[in-house]
């Protein structure tokens, strides 16, 4: 009995370049779908939005304006006269240069302390482990439900008691302080995102709990960082309420006050023109850093939100 054996062709072909597929992109349906009602919420945020936008633009048109051009001219009348010189005035006689500068001496130093005390006391509160750190941190938490009235009486007799009312020191400790709950809140998410095994590294190597913390730590949280140090500097830069309470002399009042002196002199003068050159001067800032950083503030804010 013979057997045959059938040879078996050999593909000697070349050899096809494996096919590389690509991925699907999300297609239109598995969008968020457009509904009915969202026009409604794109209508109002539109017209929040327009209605920001044309109050900014008519106090830019107003201080461009001549104290008789504001006052006998319609209300939403374009400027005839280009007046810049109303900026130059508002900053010199108006005394807005000297305000700019405590408000920038006052808002950078109490925002810097702040900061940095919130990051220290958030680091043991999100990374050590020690009994009453859940009490501790309510505490802090419960600061942000403190109303402001009820604090102001307190903090002028104290600081009255200790020689530092009517001074620009007192009110940056009270700046520094008022930032704190919402900061550290914030740092404890952000700070509970990194992962443990840093400071197990650190340890392994021989890092101390210090050089832990400035040398691995400090530089991851630069997002955190940025998002507290803005709001910090934007609440500090606005306030009113505390810096009209607790200082009394002109050479040391923020701007927010000395705009509320600005509208207290122009009702009896009219000199209506210099008070919204003022307040151009005064928002300026405020919108350029948060144009600029608000990326920062984002990321910062939503970072604690994904775990932790």
């Amino acid at each position: 009995m013979s057997t045959e054996t059938i040879a078996r062709p050999t593909d000697s072909g070349p050899k096809r370049p494996p096919i590389r597929r690509r991925h699907r992109r999300p297609a239109v349906s598995d969008r968020a779908r457009f509904r009915p009602f969202h026009l409604f919420f794109y209508l109002l945020m539109g017209a929040g939005a327009f209605s920001a936008v044309a109050a900014f633009a008519w106090v830019i048109n107003v201080s461009l304006k001549t104290n008789v051009e504001f006052i006998t001219s319609p209300p939403f009348s374009l400027t005839r006269s280009w007046e810049f010189e109303n900026y130059r005035q508002a900053w010199n006689a108006g005394g807005v240069a000297m305000f700019f500068g405590n408000s920038v001496l006052v808002a950078v130093t109490a925002t810097v302390l702040g900061v940095f005390f919130s990051v220290l006391a958030a680091y043991p509160l999100a990374r050590v482990r020690f009994p009453g750190s859940g009490i501790v941190l309510s505490v802090f938490i419960l600061g942000l439900m403190v109303p402001w009235m009820v604090t102001f009486i307190p903090l002028y007799l104290t600081l009255r008691d200790i020689g530092l009312l009517d001074t620009q020191l007192g009110l940056i400790l009270v700046y520094a302080t008022y930032n704190l709950p919402f900061n550290i809140f914030v740092m404890v998410g952000f700070m509970r995102t990194l992962p443990v095994q840093l400071e197990e590294a650190a340890a392994i190597d021989g890092a101390g709990p210090a050089r832990t913390f400035f040398g691995i730590i400090l530089p991851l949280l630069g997002p955190g960082v940025a998002s507290i140090t803005i709001i910090s500097f934007l609440n500090n830069w606005n306030e009113f309420f505390y810096a009209l309470v607790l200082i009394r002399t002109k050479e040391n009042m923020t701007l927010p006050v000395g705009l509320w002196q600005l509208s207290q002199a122009a009702t009896y003068s009219s000199n209506w023109v210099t008070l919204f050159a003022a307040i151009m001067i005064t928002v300026v800032p405020v919108l350029v850093v948060f144009a600029l950083l608000q990326r920062r503030i984002a990321e910062g804010l939503t970072a604690g939100a994904i775990k932790g």
